[in-house]
């Protein structure tokens, strides 16, 4: 098996981030005015203030947009094609959108398809989120 390409978790604009993964935990920059920012920038780009701290996102979101990858010259992820990347719009007033994989068959994606965050063990203690379908309330 191929070795996966891991994410430099100590990089300053993301590290936070990469530590809240590791804990199973969604976390996000967030302004003085309790904006929450993503992707992570220095300031907010709502209001212009500067991040303060890193506080718990959602978890839950629906899939605004998607595409299935069927080729890639990358052989950890060619071994698993195909497989879905989307857009993720989160379940919060600010309409926080995310990209991430989905673990979703390619003919059950569809618009607004309600999906929750959950977390791979990619190893060398990196935590990488994907979304999954939520469970339906029956």
């Amino acid at each position: 098996m191929s070795a996966r390409v891991l994410p430099d978790t100590a990089h300053p604009d993301f590290a936070p981030f990469w530590r809240g993964c590791a804990e199973r935990r969604l976390v996000m920059p967030q302004c003085g005015n309790a904006h929450l920012i993503w992707p992570p920038r220095p300031a907010c780009p709502l209001c212009g203030e500067l991040v303060q701290s890193w506080a718990d996102g959602p978890t839950t979101g629906r899939l605004y947009s998607w595409t299935v990858v069927h080729r890639t010259r990358l052989a950890w992820y060619a071994e698993r094609t195909p497989y879905v990347v989307g857009i993720v719009r989160l379940d919060h007033p600010q309409q926080l959108r995310m990209v991430g994989r989905c673990d979703v068959a390619p003919d059950a994606l569809a618009e607004g398809l309600a999906l929750v965050l959950d977390f791979e063990d990619a190893g060398k203690q990196v935590h990488v989120p994907f979304w999954r379908p939520a469970r339906s309330e029956a």
